[in-house]
């Protein structure tokens, strides 16, 4: 499960949750980054290359953040193997501090995602 951490601030977007640590052992389990699950954001994202295997570089554009529409550039893509739930098709930007996991893209792999009010699971 994912432990929710709410805003100090009111917000009319749908909650954003952090994760907690994965189980240990190869990079692609071991994700110690914090990871973002966001049901705003459309793709996966991981600013940290290790924990993806079969990567593929791509000139993939730019991705928009903080502020900046050309926040980190999309240089490639793979997947993350976590043993319960695989990502496929995360993009790599090396620019990102967080690591971010579309719920709609969850969804469109049939996955279920319920948030409830302290985690996500």
């Amino acid at each position: 499960p994912f432990t929710r951490h709410p805003s100090s601030k009111p917000s009319t977007s749908p909650p954003r949750v952090t994760a907690t640590k994965l189980s240990a052992g190869n990079p692609q389990q071991a994700l110690k980054d914090k990871g973002v699950i966001d049901s705003g954001f459309s793709r996966h994202m991981i600013g940290n290359i290790s924990y993806l295997s079969d990567f593929k570089e791509l000139n993939g554009g730019y991705v928009a953040f903080g502020g900046n529409p050309k926040g980190g550039k999309i240089r490639g893509k793979g997947k993350i193997k976590t043993g319960k739930l695989d990502f496929y098709d995360v993009y790599f930007v090396k620019e990102l501090k967080f690591n971010l996991f579309s719920v709609s893209q969850m969804r469109d792999k049939k996955n279920n995602v319920l948030f409830t009010d302290i985690e996500c699971l």
